[in-house]
């Protein structure tokens, strides 16, 4: 199955490159990815979503991302006249949102602003609100985690320097399949979230992302720290969320305090999930679910 591409003119007349896949007239899910990450579409999952279920999904790069200009101090609620650009140009009245990691703020972002067009949002091990009251965003992270984002609100020039320098390294490392393989250690090749397959499409992300530089991830990583635009209290349409309890990319006490925060949410935690398997673990679920969504 090939996927279609357009172009879209954004709110500020800059191109929305799209990636579109499965059947043009079935229901619509609109991909955030995390970060970095990129408009690519793991095709497997494409293929599953049109062929067991229905769905057309899309996405689409984010400022900074796969060669689109960035956008700094841009804010996560910022994403919504985005993606009324992209409906508005492809016909699409509405849709569902899809949102994995650094992508789950956007996708919230769509849920809270957009109940006219969104009709339900999927959440996998997605950040909470930096600052909420009641929440230990930093939960199991190492010492040197949070003196990063400690180094974020004391010296900003220092954590940028800090995150060029992370950001060099892990381009060098996971831009090729070996690297993620490597990355992986024991778990390579033990399930689908550590195959040689999504290692390839994960190192193609990378390169998408980050071959002209480490501004969009940056600013995903700002826009995570700062005011999102909008308050997930305000959410009035459907919303799951599932988070490994084994996550070490972003703390499961993130999930928690959206569990109890996001209004009529239906949360899943399972004990022996971590960042790399919650999605691909649950995509099925999640699929199936968001194509019964009116």
């Amino acid at each position: 199955m090939e996927a279609r591409s357009h172009v879209v003119a954004g709110p500020d007349g800059d191109a929305l490159c799209v990636e579109d896949s499965g059947p043009s007239d079935g229901r619509a899910v609109l991909v955030h990815p995390g970060s970095p990450g990129s408009r690519r579409l793991f095709r497997p999952d494409a293929e599953l979503a049109a062929s067991r279920f229905g769905l057309r999904l899309l996405a689409f790069d984010r400022p900074g991302y796969g060669g689109r200009p960035a956008r700094p101090g841009r804010c996560a609620a910022d994403i919504v006249a985005e993606v009324r650009c992209v409906a508005d140009a492809l016909g699409i009245e509405r849709l569902g949102v899809w949102g994995f990691s650094g992508g789950g703020p956007y996708a919230l972002a769509c849920a809270a602003l957009l109940p006219e067009l969104v009709t339900g949002a999927a959440v996998f091990a997605s950040f909470a609100p930096y600052g909420a009251p009641g929440l230990d965003f930093c939960g199991e992270w190492p010492a040197e985690h949070r003196r990063e984002v400690e180094l974020f609100f004391t010296d900003r020039p220092a954590a940028r320097e800090h995150w060029r320098q992370d950001t060099e390294r892990f381009l060098a490392v996971c831009s090729e399949p070996e690297g993620w393989m490597r990355r992986w250690g024991d778990l390579a090749g033990t399930d689908v979230a550590h195959s040689v397959e999504v290692a390839a499409h994960l190192a193609a992300e990378v390169r998408d992302a980050l071959g002209g530089g480490d501004d969009g991830y940056w600013d995903d990583w700002v826009a995570t720290l700062t005011p999102w635009g909008f308050d997930v209290a305000d959410i009035k349409v459907p919303v799951r969320l599932w988070h490994g309890v084994r996550d070490r990319n972003v703390p499961v006490t993130n999930g928690h305090w959206l569990a109890a925060n996001v209004p009529g949410i239906v949360a899943a935690f399972s004990d022996d999930e971590d960042h790399s398997t919650v999605e691909d673990d649950n995509k099925a679920a999640a699929y199936a679910w968001l194509s019964r969504l009116a």
